[in-house]
């Protein structure tokens, strides 16, 4: 099968021919359609992730999958020709954090599609059969990968993490892949949201998908959030940049007893953003790290979707051999939403 891989950190994707895999007990065979790209895939195919330096190369990196099933290993549980999306964290089931319910925190994960086992840049995987679920019918499969990542990481962070009420009001920093998603699950929860961005395309896109009105990041856009929430600032903050000084104009914007969820990182130390401790402690604010999402969590985000109260939002689609095309537009901020790679 085609695959494109990463050869050498640093160096673009090279295509291989990799063998065609076989489902093994309890998984099934999934014809790879479509692959999301987002921000961690650049971070992998840069060989800046904790795990990189013991990563065996070549690696298939890609982890928002969709595709149809068509091969059933040993035991497994599916049906031949159904759309799906792949759940790219596959948990052992048996840690402390499994049985707390907790398995995107999961300590022995048996794989972690695109990023420490062979991802979604490639015609066929081999998949659990119970981390697949059904794509909605809305849904076309070219289309379908950015609902793993994008839409459960936003869902879980909005609902799981932040705890988003009907009435309250919400801000999103960054209004790429996830926080598009942001702002469309926020709406659906019956909560005022409004997105910040540097790219105009995108505060434009946040805008069309929902969000209350859209500011270019500045003090100005600090000033139009309390106008909008009577002084009092936003009840909840996402932060899907996690650089430089996202943190602190994280803080500029919450209220007194607000809740800010990180979600972009980095891993250069000199990119942390710095913590203004005195607001967090005289303001009582909570920060919240979030992490992916759970199954459970994932399939209620696709509920929405099938609901049609979310959608994805794909800016570009390129074919598998044009793959570092799809990854310079997002490391370029050339894309509004998700670019996908067209495998099949």
């Amino acid at each position: 099968m085609r695959a494109m891989v990463v050869e050498r950190y640093g160096a673009p994707l090279q295509m291989a021919d990799l063998p065609m895999p076989s489902p093994g007990p309890r998984q099934v065979l999934v014809r790879i359609i479509g692959c999301g790209v987002c921000r961690s895939d650049l971070k992998v195919v840069a060989g800046a992730m904790p795990f990189s330096p013991t990563l065996p190369l070549p690696h298939v990196p890609g982890h928002e999958i969709s595709g149809e099933i068509v091969a059933l290993g040993a035991g497994a549980v599916g049906g031949i020709g159904e759309r799906v999306v792949v759940y790219h964290y596959w948990p052992c089931r048996a840690c402390a954090s499994c049985q707390a319910g907790e398995e995107n925190l999961c300590t022995n994960l048996q794989g972690w599609v695109g990023f420490s086992s062979p991802g979604g840049f490639q015609e066929y995987l081999a998949v659990p059969d119970d981390c697949v679920l059904p794509l909605p019918a809305n849904i076309s499969p070219e289309h379908g990968g950015p609902l793993t990542c994008a839409l459960g990481t936003a869902y879980h962070a909005v609902v799981g993490r932040g705890a988003l009420r009907a009435g309250e009001t919400a801000v999103v920093l960054g209004a790429g892949g996830v926080g598009l998603q942001v702002v469309q699950i926020a709406r659906a929860s019956g909560a005022s949201i409004f997105a910040i961005d540097v790219q105009a395309h995108r505060l434009e896109a946040a805008r069309e998908v929902g969000a209350q009105d859209a500011f270019p990041a500045g003090e100005a856009a600090n000033e139009q959030v309390r106008a909008a929430t009577g002084g009092r600032g936003a009840d909840l903050v996402v932060d899907t940049v996690g650089q430089r000084g996202s943190l602190a104009a994280s803080a500029a914007l919450i209220r007194p007893g607000g809740r800010i969820v990180v979600v972009g990182y980095t891993t250069q130390a000199g990119e942390y953003p710095p913590l203004p401790t005195e607001r967090l402690v005289l303001g009582q604010i909570t920060v919240l790290g979030t992490r992916y999402a759970t199954r459970l969590d994932l399939r209620q985000a696709l509920g929405l979707v099938a609901r049609g109260l979310v959608r994805p939002v794909i800016s570009g689609m390129v074919p598998l051999a044009n793959a570092n095309e799809a990854l310079a537009m997002v490391r370029e901020d050339r894309a509004t939403g998700r670019v996908v790679v067209r495998v099949a």
